[in-house]
């Protein structure tokens, strides 16, 4: 599908344009992994109600089902749907594209993702493929573009977390022209607004990414306020992906909106749906993490049970999670502790995660973790100790306001919470790091 033109243009000009998108947007790079189109498909229906697409009102209750199967975090359930659609339906991408996304979702929270993403690639390269073929024996098959798309969209996201740039454009370039073609042939494809919305919203907040990629594709700028428009959409009439565009209005309220308690709304009762799911229940500690560090009120319980939730689940399963993911639970932890007035125990464990996080880029939370062992120490009278916390403070990268406050308390040391400004936290940021 791309030119020879497109890929000389793209060739001649991306090594000089790389180093600049480095250089200028050092906390962009994990997050380029948003760029691209996530299509996490998420409704349980019933057979018949996939509109007019021949396709999809004959595989619904086996699609229906391979989605229940990888929300519940039961893989190899998932994995034998998956291979009853490809052997129904050999010649059409949907069930090579949940392979792939059962691939996807199982490795993405632990070390050895990258083997998983290894066969991510393989089984979207083989949708791709199906696509490329069923596009000229049944051009006028609507699904089977958007397959396609959410197909481009996934090897997108693979390739962010390698740092492959100009294959996550790319990417992300394929996947938006299929699904607008999709759209264009079925427009009762309401899913297809689930991966716009959700590219929408993540792209406008991605400017310098975005305008950099302009330059090498013809990609669309993010428009926030549509994205949030097209992800309601799919809510109320998407066919498939009504639960995941709930869960990606919660992300959206949680990392860019700075709506806690929206996103709480959200994301409580898909938490409660589907215990296991660690996607959800992550996402859900975040918000409430963040009201919390927010608001005048100090009700840590809710985000401790689910943290206790969270590990109780990576123990049970075994799971070998990425370190950093436990590390920020106890990050939380020590930081409730500190609202609680357990000064001790907090800064032993904020000192720890500090101590294993020290540099820029190491961790978005490193700022705060020292600027509250500052305030610690001025609570507890060791004036010296709390201006060296301080002065960490600005090298370091901000979620909020850290830098503000702690210049402020190199001038008058800290003395409680009430009459001190409050944290103002800005957390557009979705993470591939603490």
């Amino acid at each position: 599908m791309m030119t020879t033109k497109l890929i000389m243009k793209t060739s001649k000009n991306w090594s000089k344009i790389n180093g600049a998108i480095l250089a200028a947007n050092r906390k962009e790079g994990a997050r380029l992994v948003l760029v691209a189109l996530l299509f996490l498909l998420g409704k349980t229906t019933v057979a018949g109600e996939a509109g007019h697409n021949p396709f999809l009102a004959s595989a619904n209750q086996q699609l229906a089902q391979t989605i229940e199967y990888i929300f519940q975090e039961n893989y190899p359930a998932a994995d034998s749907v998956c291979s009853e659609i490809i052997s129904d339906y050999p010649q059409h991408p949907a069930g090579y594209f949940m392979k792939g996304i059962l691939h996807w979702k199982q490795g993405y929270f632990l070390n050895r993702y990258n083997e998983y993403n290894d066969s991510t690639l393989i089984w979207f390269s083989q949708a791709i493929d199906i696509a490329d073929r069923g596009m000229k024996t049944t051009p006028g098959d609507a699904s089977i573009y958007f397959f396609a798309g959410g197909a481009y969209g996934y090897q997108g996201s693979v390739y962010a977390r390698r740092k492959s740039w100009l294959k996550t454009g790319m990417a992300a370039y394929h996947g938006i022209r299929l699904l607008e073609k999709s759209m264009a042939m079925d427009s009762s494809l309401y899913d297809i607004y689930y991966g716009s919305g959700l590219y929408h919203v993540l792209a406008s907040h991605q400017p310098g990414i975005i305008r950099w990629l302009q330059r090498l594709l013809p990609i669309p700028a993010g428009d926030a306020k549509l994205g949030l428009q097209y992800l309601q959409l799919a809510v109320n009439k998407g066919e498939f992906t009504s639960l995941a565009a709930v869960s990606a209005l919660g992300l959206a309220y949680v990392y860019y909106e700075n709506e806690y308690e929206k996103a709480i709304e959200l994301l409580s009762p898909l938490v409660a749906r589907y215990p296991r799911n660690l996607d959800f229940m992550t996402n859900l500690i975040n918000a409430y993490f963040y009201r919390e560090m927010t608001r005048p009120t100090n009700d840590w319980q809710p985000v401790l049970k689910l943290i206790d939730q969270a590990r109780q689940e990576v123990r049970t399963r075994n799971i070998d999670i990425q370190t950093w993911w436990l590390d920020k639970f106890d990050f939380i932890e020590g930081y409730s502790d500190y609202m609680n007035g357990e000064l001790d125990s907090a800064a032993r464990i904020l000192g720890a995660y500090c101590n294993k996080y020290p540099q820029k880029g190491d961790s978005y939370l490193t700022a705060l973790g020292y600027l509250t062992l500052g305030k610690i120490a001025d609570r507890q009278s060791n004036r010296k100790e709390a201006i060296a916390y301080y002065k960490k403070v600005s090298g370091l990268e901000q979620m909020g306001n850290e830098k503000q406050l702690a210049e402020k308390y190199l001038q008058n040391p800290f003395q409680n919470e009430t009459n001190s400004n409050p944290f103002n936290g800005a957390f557009a940021d979705i993470q591939d790091r603490p």
